[in-house]
């Protein structure tokens, strides 16, 4: 059984909880195929080993965490305002995969159950699980808000959502 626990760090004690390794394998995965990673293994496997990501370039800051909503918001608000960038939190559950929550700098609101979409050899999409809301695209330079879907009907939506529940790639199918 796993324990989570809900008290703040104390003094000293880093901010970000310890993740699993499964999720830590998803999360260099992910930073590598978004393109955030600029092809540096050196700098995943610290960002890997650090709980997240901060691209001062693409003013985004990406971190993950095995545990479920609502947990895990408090920290991610802190650091977002205290860098005031953009974060993606990427949310590993062994049952379902690899979900993902959004927040806006200066935003006070979530958005929330996003999941990975790709094309090969295309840039990294978070697409709203329920079929509606934003969408973003996510690459090198940063995290996009789109209009429109990067898919033209359901089968493309379907064939193009990663999950990484068994591998850890988050590598375009289709």
């Amino acid at each position: 059984m796993s324990l989570i626990n809900l008290d703040r760090p104390l003094v000293g004690e880093p901010l970000l909880p310890r993740t699993t390794h499964r999720t830590r394998s998803r999360f260099g995965n992910f930073l590598t195929a978004s393109g955030l990673s600029g092809g540096r293994d050196d700098e995943v496997n610290e960002s890997v080993a650090a709980g997240f990501h901060l691209d001062r370039e693409a003013d985004l800051v990406v971190t993950t965490t095995s545990c479920d909503r609502p947990l895990f918001f408090a920290e991610c608000e802190a650091l977002a305002q205290f860098l005031q960038m953009d974060l993606v939190l990427l949310r590993f559950d062994p049952l379902l995969g690899a979900s993902f929550d959004v927040l806006i700098a200066g935003s006070q609101s979530w958005l929330c159950d996003f999941l990975a979409w790709r094309r090969n050899g295309g840039d990294m999409w978070l697409v709203p699980a329920r079929a509606s809301g934003p969408f973003f695209c996510l690459n090198e330079s940063g995290l996009e808000a789109c209009e429109g879907a990067p898919y033209a009907n359901g089968s493309e939506r379907y064939a193009g959502i990663i999950r990484a529940i068994e591998a850890p790639s988050f590598e375009g199918r289709f």
